[in-house]
């Protein structure tokens, strides 16, 4: 780093970092919207669906308890405003006579919302998640990545595998 760009950052104020947190049932509603941004920011063209953030809230809401299935954490501002969410998925494996870990993590839901991108949020929420990982001794995690958040996965030991198959059973023109 030259002298002038090392200035240039010791003059930079601060940003806090993002508080994280478990989210709870009363978040539901807000999970609901930035679902909704998620989703719709991917397939902008989609028309919204009539009754969405009902139908999501409701099924958050339902689901958050259930933390031997589902964990879910929020980002937040040092004001409290919502940066972004992490969904994990906890997946029962088949007994395994090798004595590898019975479950395996499927990270889902993953957001941040375009303002708080690029200042650390992205990465506090996937440690949470991959520490709770961790904490009940996942044999592997698993996601679909974007293009643009394929460079974060990475940066946390996150790699491409070959030998997986997947089939699309729904198909969207036959739903529309």
């Amino acid at each position: 780093m030259s002298t002038g760009q090392q200035a240039l950052k010791e003059r930079a104020p601060m940003r806090p970092q993002p508080r994280i947190r478990l989210a709870t049932a009363a978040d539901a509603s807000v999970l609901a919207q930035l679902r909704y941004e998620l989703r719709t920011g991917i397939a902008p063209d989609v028309a919204p669906e009539a009754g969405f953030h009902e139908r999501c809230t409701e099924w958050m809401a339902a689901r958050l308890p259930w933390t031997d299935v589902w964990r879910c954490w929020l980002a937040e501002d040092d004001l409290g405003e919502t940066l972004g969410v992490v969904w994990l998925q906890f997946l029962e494996k088949l007994p395994n006579p090798v004595g590898e870990p019975g479950f395996h993590g499927y990270i889902t839901g993953f957001y941040v919302r375009e303002a708080a991108r690029n200042r650390g949020a992205g990465t506090a929420l996937l440690t949470a998640a991959l520490a709770a990982c961790e904490e009940r001794g996942i044999d592997t995690v698993f996601l679909w990545p974007t293009a643009r958040s394929r460079a974060l996965y990475e940066r946390h030991g996150f790699a491409e595998q070959s030998g997986i198959l997947t089939r699309r059973i729904w198909d969207s023109e036959e739903h529309s």
